[in-house]
């Protein structure tokens, strides 16, 4: 669900006038002789400019269900007739405003056309110029002027009936919001001379800039004003009698508008024309910098960039209800557009959108995360067409994952739901899936996320306690101090149970009676989050989390370090995560490939320094989006609103791995990855779905550094079978199969003996290696694991396992030791 925003607006009027509003002054806000128009929820109207406020401004960030609202803040009649009989023929309306796009939202300025009865648009849409989820007006809202409107056509009756509005509608989206104050309305001459055409802004650096211009007419000198975005229209300028001027001395990072007017032979000036453009900065001292590239992407949702024809190279993906629009990556650069119908989507993925082969086709499927429930596009046996699945289960999805959560060698999917507990989908080996909700017997006995109030937002799986198994972390997003605004961290008991061990009382180690352990973790805290960000910061072969929060009512964020015994510690303080924007959207990866993993959030990048500290990055970044390689280049880049924000690269190196299943889930999704350099670990767990809403590439990623080679490539596969690689070729991918390189043999335990064998309850282990952290993994006769552990000490439940032949393997590093037992 989300949350009501508070607005916070800087400007305020000085006039207290509440009279029509006169041509050439402002709107003098508040003023009952406006009215508002349309339908929309008035629970949302922050400020009413017909009333009480000097602004008008409007939430329509809706808590649950279909969003359905438009509003119009409408002028009093004003009469031109007076303007006409001075020879002023051109209107113009300025305003201040903050506008914030989430899906299809517009703010449009128009005006009533009295010949034909109708509201006619002045100019464009406004652009989204606002990053804020909390106050759409805060800091710097944007100066905006119309487009002049030509009256001098206008009849009598349009003279005399004349009257604009400011009208915002949501298009049947969930939205942001906008604000907009300090309105006025200006009547001019016509000018003496034609403005000038096609004002454009070249070579922009930090402190200069190139205005170009076409002349109008016959003129052949001109004025030129630069100000900030936020100043009022210039008066006069710099006279120059070229048509292109540089512009020097500028303030790198500053958001300009630049003005040209012509200098009439006839006497006199044109109109302003006018161009914003913002200053750079001197990108040497970035790790890594962006260029941004549009692509014509059709689709409503600009949601993924993954693999979908099985090539192993990242596609852009853009999903509308009846229509999948592919720009194939070619392995020889650049991309193929391919529209793929589909049948239509009873739910589209206007919340999230995951990936993965459930039916092990190879061609990824897809599951979208809608507003009242979910739906499966399977792809078919070509990924040239897809089949549509949905349930008539209400689920009121946020973020969606694949996994494989019964861990039988087949995805599964989850579904974090906003209102009750979450659902997930099992798979029955052949490609179909069965809906699941709560506690499931025989599935998750105690289910993954049973809040009945919900407030489930941004699930994430990975193994956050080095037991081989994948955990999950749910980041609430409700506020407040309650159980569904509590985030949650479930841990696999390797069993088929997860217990949710995120709160600070402590923990009970079920598989070891008589220890526990004291969970200091406090993971189970009220930060109103939508997505957190799993990965190992300090490459210390742990995961930890930065939690980001979504506002400043229950933040502020946190990062949280791993101790390496299932318990975290804050160290927020001191590491500059705090400097990040707040926001729903937060996601791992190492875009400089240094080797130490960095965190997109919200449009900043905090940059890894290598020492669990940050360094963020706000400016000339790109915004959350779906992460991957675009252009197989082994540096990441980000796809969002028909843009690929291109990685420029440096001279850092990298591997890149997709895994194969084969007893294991095709995408390998739930493996474990790591690789040994001279300068230490790095980790990464194969996922499908994180951040909030976006799908990033299921191939696995790591910077190298300076690193010129690998010492080894450990795979440790859902399954249990473990992949030994060394010295992998670097700067290239490999594309590995289950079982294809397996495990090194651990000869440190090569006395190693397990006792009672019959056994009954207990097993026990004995060598003269130490046993404790290394993993215990059960096998039964057919090869599946059924058992799962870390051990800390040298005993093992078996209780529970059914009569039988068994196969109990030690791991540690790559390296292992298999014994036989028989279980009465």
């Amino acid at each position: 669900m989300k949350k009501p925003l508070l607005f916070t607006i800087l400007l305020n009027f000085i006039f207290a006038y509440s009279f029509a509003q006169q041509l050439n002054q402002p709107a003098n806000w508040p003023n009952n002789q406006w009215t508002l128009s349309g339908s929309y929820d008035v629970t949302y109207l922050y400020e009413d400019p017909t009333t009480t406020s000097s602004s008008f401004s409007f939430d329509d960030n809706l808590a649950g269900g279909t969003s359905a609202n438009n509003v119009a803040a409408e002028s009093p009649v004003i009469d031109l007739s007076a303007a006409f009989s001075t020879g002023e023929t051109e209107l113009t309306v300025s305003f201040q405003y903050g506008f914030n796009i989430y899906q299809n939202e517009s703010l449009q300025l128009q005006f009533w056309n009295n010949a034909t009865t109708e509201w006619e648009n002045w100019g464009n849409t406004l652009t989204d110029n606002s990053n804020s989820t909390v106050s759409f007006c805060n800091n710097t809202p944007t100066s905006f002027i119309s487009d002049g409107l030509d009256i001098s056509t206008f009849s009598n009756a349009q003279q005399t009936g004349f009257k604009y509005r400011i009208l915002y509608n949501d298009n049947n989206s969930f939205g942001w919001g906008f604000c907009v104050n300090s309105v006025a309305i200006i009547s001019s001459m016509p000018p003496a001379c034609p403005d000038v055409e096609s004002v454009s802004i070249n070579n922009i650096t930090a402190t200069t800039a190139s205005v170009n211009w076409i002349a109008g007419g016959t003129e052949t000198s001109w004025e030129v004003a630069i100000g900030l975005t936020t100043d009022i229209m210039p008066t006069t300028g710099i006279f120059t009698a070229n048509s292109v001027y540089v512009l020097t001395g500028l303030t790198q990072e500053t958001d300009y508008r630049v003005c040209v007017r012509a200098n009439c032979a006839a006497g006199g000036f044109s109109s302003w024309q006018c161009q914003t453009f913002t200053t750079g900065i001197d990108l040497s001292s970035y790790p890594v910098s962006f260029t941004t590239n549009p692509i014509a992407t059709t689709g409503t949702y600009d949601i993924a960039l993954v693999d979908l024809n099985g090539d192993f190279l990242d596609d852009v993906v853009s999903v509308s209800s009846d229509n999948i629009n592919v720009h194939y990556q070619l392995a020889t650069g650049g991309f193929n557009e391919t529209n793929v119908s589909t049948p239509s989507a009873d739910y589209s993925p206007n919340w999230s959108l995951a990936a993965g082969d459930f039916d092990r086709n190879g061609y990824n499927d897809l599951v979208y995360g809608g507003g009242s429930g979910v739906t499966f596009m399977k792809a078919n046996n070509s990924g040239t067409g897809y089949t549509e699945i949905s349930g008539s289960n209400y689920v009121f999805s946020q973020r969606s994952n694949f996994v494989d959560i019964n861990n039988d060698g087949h995805l599964d999917a989850f579904v974090c739901h906003d209102v009750d507990a979450n659902v997930y989908y099992i798979n029955d080996g052949s490609g179909n899936l069965t809906f699941y909700q709560g506690e499931s017997p025989g599935v998750v006995p105690n289910g993954l996320g049973l809040t009945p109030g919900g407030g489930n937002y941004g699930t994430v799986w990975i193994d956050f306690d080095n037991d081989r198994d994948m955990d999950m972390f749910i980041a609430k997003c409700r506020g407040g101090s309650s159980t569904i605004s509590t985030n949650e961290l479930w841990r696999n008991d390797g069993n088929g149970v997860f217990t949710n061990v995120a709160d600070s009382n402590g923990w009970y180690n079920t598989n070891y009676p008589g220890v526990g352990h004291n969970n200091s973790s406090n993971l189970g805290d009220n930060i109103q989050t939508w997505s957190s960000a799993w990965a190992d910061f300090d490459n210390d072969g742990d995961m930890d989390v930065y939690v980001g929060a979504s506002t400043t009512s229950n933040g502020p964020s946190k990062l949280m370090q791993n101790n390496g015994d299932g318990t975290f510690t804050d160290v927020t303080f001191g590491s500059g995560v705090d400097l990040a924007a707040l926001g729903i959207e937060n996601a791992p990866a190492d875009f400089d490939n240094d080797g130490y993993i960095d965190i997109l959030s919200n449009g900043d990048i905090l940059f890894n320094n290598g020492d669990f500290t940050f360094t963020n990055f706000s400016t000339n970044m790109p915004p959350s989006g779906a992460i991957g390689d675009t252009n197989n280049d082994g540096f990441l880049d980000i796809f969002r609103n028909r843009n690929i924000y291109l990685n420029n690269a440096n001279t850092n190196h990298w591997i890149k791995i997709n895994t194969i299943g084969t007893s294991s889930n095709i995408n390998g999704i739930g493996a474990r990855i790591e690789i040994e350099t001279s300068t230490g670990t790095q980790i990464r767990d194969v996922r499908s779905g994180e951040g909030f809403e976006f799908m990033s590439s299921l191939t696995t990623h790591f910077g190298l550094g300076a690193e010129t080679s690998i010492t080894s490539l450990t795979i440790y596969w859902p399954s249990g079978v473990v992949d030994y690689i060394e010295n992998p070729a670097i700067d290239t991918t490999h594309n590995i199969t289950e079982g294809s390189a397996l495990s090194a043999i651990d000869y440190t335990l090569i006395d190693l003996t397990i006792y009672p064998n019959p056994v009954e309850n207990e097993l026990f282990i004995n060598t003269s290696s130490q046993v404790i952290n290394k993993i215990a993994t059960v096998f039964d006769i057919n090869g599946k694991r059924v058992l799962n552990l870390k051990l800390k000490s040298n005993r093992i439940d078996v209780s529970n396992l059914t009569s039988g032949v068994y196969f109990l393997r030690l791991e540690s590093q790559g390296k292992t030791m298999k014994r036989k037992f028989i279980k009465k």
